[in-house]
């Protein structure tokens, strides 16, 4: 047993040699017998398997008719293959083409062409040895093909630094007082006792048991800022934290900085870069303004009260190839928060830059529909800019090169259009991504009395209606297939059914209830990881950082949707170990930031390396998430180590985004207590106490029926506390605060908010509440 009690693949070959019967000599290379066989057809009793079963005198035979035969070797870990061995069965007629094919980042990449090949064995010494999880061999001829045997020949990779990590996997910095808490525990067994030590102090303050090689602590919540380890025998994990908003505390800021830094033209790096816009690699599909919409909406006073690291950065003193890049909306003004500022900037870029991709197009709703929340930063000519513009535009079905890239995949770019094409693993073309947008606008355009509002509406109805009836959640292509762009879909589903409960396409509760279930059926494994299929882990060959990112947004838009109180909690320990499996409790057991442990409290072990240079130049912007587990890291092997494709990307960031501002707003609550007659305490839940040593504050707005309002002083309850409350009066016609007084009658009602718009968590009084 290897030191994470799984076999070590340095074993494999031997206990397929055992199986076989073969020479430990010979066959140890082979490590074809590790391999699972797939292919493009294969004839009856010519299996796939038989082309890796040790036997010349079986073969696999495609289909006579399939003229772009291939196939696929898998390994269950990462292999580094330096021979290829090809036999082709006794009475076929050989290939004389055939390519050998490695898959990065969704695409099969050649790196053996076998050409004029008449021999019935082929033998091909690599110059260098290939480390791949899986080979595809493709017949070019346009013939069948007949192979009796594939060996492999090389060494399992084993990558030391792959071992850096700890037995016991955690989230390194910490967990969320109140919220789900688990680890991984591979290898260990059933029943096996476990506990969770005070690494001051020494002394267990929680036990529990291993289950299915994972513990769950959720129910353990102290109120202290000490270090917590979990030791199951004499195994034991990273330290880490417990507190209150503990992720919110810990990514705010870096949240915020990274998109500062990742800005085109004026963040960290002034180049113009190709395939960028209003962000560095951000291209058209980055969803950089709805995320940023979304998070100060769901948090408004964390954003607020920031310190301001932004400024008006004019393009005047720059070269005249940035002259009009951006510059068309006027200025914010001063002390704006830099969440707004980063707003305004997208929102420039586009408009200067005239940007007529439906996706960008897209995202300029968001900018309207937020305008009431905006605008007292940002002059009136912003927002009559923006929604000309639209108003111009929405309907236009060509687009400009300029907004194009290599991803395109629209047919036209009339957002009133239905949407049926589904994008590819790039997450360029997520379903649904046209809904609220259209929402978004329909609302606006009712705020400013356009009499055409109403078909903003019909096109975001027929829209997820389509998707009702037509997607396929089975097929990874509507789910974990889009990427870090799956989110969009469910996001649709939510905005659609809370805002126009009465006006919905029927089916949505329904539809939802079959998605949850399915991603639960697939992370039913040791680390609760939503897998990209039956067999498959992550989306072959890609990069899948956002996937994990933003699917607790997913999740959170959904679980207000369902109903069932069982499926709901189990959806919300998904979106909390998704969280967990970015900061570390993966098969790597590395945080996704390479500079994680500089940048993220407790964070000890960053991921392995960073990608320099890159169309986004965004090695050293603050809190990149460098790369995720790829597919041979899964389920657990650990000594693949620093494999497949490395780079941060704004759209994985964007992603994350999204994920801490539905959570901001699904774990938000106000609820109002009676402590005597006449007087109540008002108490807010949402994630403002990041500081545990201060005392924080935030102003709850109390309005009535008339539109009169007062501001209400909340204060954290304790240090270490969640939630904020404040004390009012209540005399029979009025409330009062302090010196304030709000008049309240006896068919009025009060209505206590937080969070804006979409994300406007209320509650709502009538006298009788007050006795």
């Amino acid at each position: 047993m290897s030191k994470f009690g799984i076999l070590s693949p340095k074993y494999w070959g031997i206990v397929a040699l055992l199986l076989f019967g073969i020479s430990p000599v010979l066959a140890q290379k082979n490590l074809s017998f590790s391999a699972t066989a797939s292919s493009s057809s294969s004839q009856e009793n010519h299996a796939e398997k038989l082309s890796i079963d040790g036997d010349l005198q079986t073969h696999w035979s495609s289909l006579s008719e399939d003229k772009n035969a291939w196939l696929v070797l898998r390994f269950p870990g990462a292999t580094e293959v330096i021979k290829v061995e090809i036999n082709f069965a006794p009475t076929a007629v050989p290939n004389e083409t055939i390519y050998l094919q490695y898959l990065l980042n969704g695409d099969w990449k050649t790196f053996h062409k076998v050409e004029n090949n008449r021999a019935k064995k082929i033998e091909i010494q690599l110059k260098k040895p290939q480390l791949i999880d899986r080979v595809r061999l493709t017949a070019q001829d346009q013939k069948a093909m007949e192979i009796s045997e594939v060996l492999l020949l090389g060494q399992q990779y084993s990558d030391e630094s792959g071992l850096e990590n700890k037995p016991i996997l955690v989230n390194q910095s910490g967990y969320n007082l109140y919220r789900s808490k688990r680890f991984t525990a591979p290898g260990i067994s059933d029943e096996t006792p476990f506990s969770i030590v005070n690494v001051k102090t020494g002394k267990a303050q929680f036990s529990g048991k291993v289950k299915g090689e994972k513990g769950d602590f959720s129910a353990f919540n102290p109120l202290t800022e000490d270090e917590f380890l979990v030791r199951v025998k004499e195994l034991g994990s990273f330290p880490f934290r417990i507190g209150p908003n503990w992720m919110e505390r810990v990514t705010y800021r870096n949240m915020i900085d990274f998109m500062l830094g990742a800005r085109h033209y004026t963040g960290t790096v002034k180049d113009i870069r190709r395939i960028s816009f209003a962000w560095r690699d951000g291209d058209f599909f980055n969803w950089s303004m709805q995320s940023l919409v979304a998070m100060y909406l769901s948090n408004p006073e964390a954003y607020e009260r920031m310190e301001r690291k932004g400024q008006y950065v004019s393009n005047e003193s720059f070269a005249d190839n940035y002259k009009g890049l951006w510059g068309k909306l006027e200025p914010f003004a001063p002390e704006t928060p830099d969440i707004i500022q980063l707003i305004h900037w997208d929102a420039d870029v586009k408009i200067s830059q005239k940007l007529d991709h439906e996706m960008q197009k897209a995202e300029l709703a968001h900018f309207l529909y937020a305008w009431p929340y905006l605008k007292q930063w940002l002059p009136q000519q912003n927002f009559d800019i923006v929604y000309q513009y639209l108003k111009d535009n929405w309907e236009k079905e060509t687009v400009s090169e300029h907004s194009l890239s290599q991803y395109n995949l629209s047919k036209e770019h009339n957002l009133l259009s239905l949407k049926t094409q589904l994008g590819t693993t790039k997450g360029e073309m997520p379903p649904g991504f046209s809904v609220i947008p259209n929402l978004m606008l329909y609302e606006v355009a009712l705020r400013e009395g356009d009499v055409a509002a109403e078909k903003f509406f019909a096109a975001a109805y027929r829209q997820l209606d389509w998707m009702i009836n037509n997607l396929d959640w089975s097929d990874p292509m509507t789910t974990k297939g889009q990427r870090m762009s799956e989110h969009m879909t469910m996001r649709a589903f939510a905005y659609f059914y809370q805002q126009f409960p009465e006006r919905a396409p029927e089916g949505i509760p329904e539809k939802v209830k079959e998605w949850a279930q399915l991603m639960l059926d697939r992370s039913d494994n040791l680390w609760d990881f939503r897998k990209y299929s039956v067999e498959e882990w992550t989306p072959p060959g890609w990069n899948e950082t956002g996937n994990i990112l933003g699917f607790p947004a997913a999740v959170f838009a959904a679980n207000g949707i369902l109903e069932d109180k069982t499926l709901i909690n189990d959806l919300e320990m998904l979106a909390w170990s998704h969280f967990e499996n970015s900061f570390g409790r993966n098969p790597t057991g590395r945080q996704f930031s390479y500079k994680g442990p500089e940048e993220v409290e407790g964070v000890d072990l960053g991921w392995y390396s960073r990608h320099r240079g890159g169309i986004g130049l965004l090695d050293e912007v603050q809190f990149v998430f460098d790369g995720s587990p790829k597919s041979f890291h899964y389920p657990n092997f650990p000594e693949a180590g620093d494999l497949g494709w490395t780079e941060g990307w704004v759209q994985f960031n964007t992603a994350f985004n999204l994920s801490m501002a539905y959570m901001a707003n699904y774990y938000t609550d106000i609820a109002l207590e009676k402590k005597g007659k006449g007087k109540y305490i008002v108490a807010l839940t949402a994630p403002l106490n990041f500081d545990y040593k201060t005392i924080e504050s935030v102003s709850l707005k109390i309005s009535n029926q008339s539109g009169d309002s007062m501001m209400v002083q909340l204060k954290e309850d304790q240090p270490l506390g969640v939630k904020l409350i404040g004390a009012i009066e209540f005399t029979g016609d009025a409330i009062f605060f302090e010196n304030q007084k709000l008049p309240f009658g006896k068919d009025d009602t009060l209505t206590l908010s937080y969070g804006y718009g979409f994300f406007q968590r209320s509650l709502v009084l009538s006298v009788a509440d007050f006795n």
